[in-house]
């Protein structure tokens, strides 16, 4: 028996039993509806799209709460591929794991659904309290607003 390569795309299958057509997607199988229908297809295109821009984690995982430090980390990822010049990671990185550093100390074992906007000026308080200058307090609290539009954007967290 062959091992799935995590490249693999999940595969479009027969439930023998049903006769539905079903994709399993991070350990969970998802019924589609018909097998060899245009609606199943069109059913599973959308999933296996969703399952594949939420970085191949299903709904299920994010509908039991991520917590701030896997925001981060999972932004951080984002961050690495998306902000490159010349096939070269940009200062941008830099910046966005500085203000990833106060958020973690003082957020990360915290629901991520629950950070809201009287937490991101606790980080503001502390960035003051490390004696960083106005302009960064400011970047870096812009890139911490980035990294949480870009988890609602990708429904990792609710708006």
């Amino acid at each position: 028996m062959s091992r799935t390569k995590i490249t693999d795309t999940p595969r479009y299958r027969k439930h023998k039993a049903s006769g539905q057509a079903i994709v399993s997607l991070g350990g969970n199988d998802h019924y589609l509806g018909p097998f060899a229908s245009a609606a199943s297809k069109s059913e599973y295109d959308r999933r296996v799209g969703e399952w594949l821009a939420s970085g191949r984690t299903s709904p299920a995982d994010t509908e039991s709460g991520l917590f701030v430090v896997e925001i981060i980390s999972r932004y951080r990822q984002h961050a690495r591929v998306y902000y490159r010049k010349n096939g070269r990671v940009t200062k941008e990185v830099a910046g966005v794991d500085m203000a990833a550093r106060y958020l973690k100390r003082l957020y990360g074992q915290t629901p991520a659904a629950s950070f809201g906007p009287l937490a991101l000026k606790a980080v503001r308080e502390a960035m003051i309290e490390s004696d960083l200058c106005l302009t960064t307090i400011n970047t870096a609290i812009g890139r911490i607003k980035r990294m949480f539009k870009w988890a609602v954007s990708n429904e990792l967290v609710a708006p």
